[in-house]
């Protein structure tokens, strides 16, 4: 016996309520939506269309699977970000939405910044963390004058951003290096006017009582070390060396991280104009520093 996208709908989501999933109703449509190569307003204008016996054997797979915690973003191949469509697979972090709020941080000071950029100059920006590109990318596409460069450890994960810088058309100006924190600054040898990171801050401790689906996530961009800073530590140890006079750092932080992470920068030398900058919820989510005093950045 068939069954329409309307009862499909119902049942999954019923199914997905019974596992604990928060948006039961919402991940129902996503992943019937992706199946069927549509849109969500697809299933309401064909909610009384027979789904073939093949697609409702792909639509339990998926529910099964996203009821065992396997993150949405996963089974569906795709996350948004800054209203881009960021690919994004297994052992590679899915962007989070208060990630936005570090990237629009580095896009306000850069237009305020260099309003005009004489043609044939760029800006050079550094991510560390880059993951599957979400920062690195949505940057070089909101700013055409920009050259990124996206450090990350996982050759999985910059394999996914390579893809993605690509999708958005930017691939000739984002580049990638492969490898930790510590071999990259050892390794090069450049300056920056806005380095931008959102590194592991979990405090190892807290790791094993995350939510089941954050779990299923790579814990190498997850763990922050003991008290959740240690990627911070390994930053303000070199950072200066990268930065122009009067370029920008920008940090992403966990929660009631924001006072340390000063602490740490002020202490590591950035004694510039700092800030801290909260999500929509109120809470600190990035900080800020400036490099050096009195020249402006990049000296164009």
């Amino acid at each position: 016996m068939g069954i329409c996208i309307k009862k499909a709908l119902q049942e999954a989501a019923s199914f997905l309520r019974r596992r604990g999933i928060a948006a039961p109703r919402r991940e129902a449509e996503v992943m019937l939506a992706f199946l069927l190569g549509q849109g969500a307003a697809y299933l309401y204008a064909h909610g009384e269309k027979e789904l073939s016996g093949e697609l409702r054997g792909k639509y339990a797979v998926l529910l099964q699977r996203r009821g065992e915690n396997v993150p949405l973003a996963y089974l569906t191949g795709e996350k948004e970000f800054m209203g881009l469509p960021f690919r994004v697979q297994a052992g590679v972090l899915i962007p989070r939405p208060e990630t936005e709020h570090l990237v629009e941080t580095a896009l306000q000071w850069c237009r305020e910044t260099f309003p005009q950029v004489a043609r044939g100059q760029q800006l050079h920006i550094l991510d560390l963390g880059t993951g599957c590109g979400n920062i690195a990318v949505s940057l070089a596409y909101f700013l055409p004058a920009a050259s990124v460069l996206g450090v990350d450890c996982s050759a999985k994960a910059l394999a996914v951003a390579r893809l993605n810088a690509q999708k958005m058309g930017v691939a000739p100006r984002v580049h990638f290096f492969c490898g930790a924190f510590g071999t990259f600054f050892a390794y090069k040898r450049q300056r920056f006017h806005v380095v931008v990171a959102n590194p592991p801050y979990v405090p190892r401790p807290e790791l094993p009582v995350l939510p089941p689906e954050v779990q299923k996530e790579p814990s190498l961009a997850l763990d922050g070390g003991e008290d959740g800073l240690a990627a911070y530590r390994q930053i303000f140890s070199c950072i200066q060396k990268f930065l122009f006079p009067g370029g920008l750092l920008a940090l992403e932080v966990g929660a009631n991280q924001a006072g340390a992470v000063l602490s740490l920068g002020r202490a590591a030398g950035l004694t510039g104009k700092t800030e801290i900058v909260p999500d929509l919820a109120g809470h600190e989510r990035v900080v800020t520093f400036r490099a050096g005093q009195g020249r402006r950045a990049g000296h164009f």
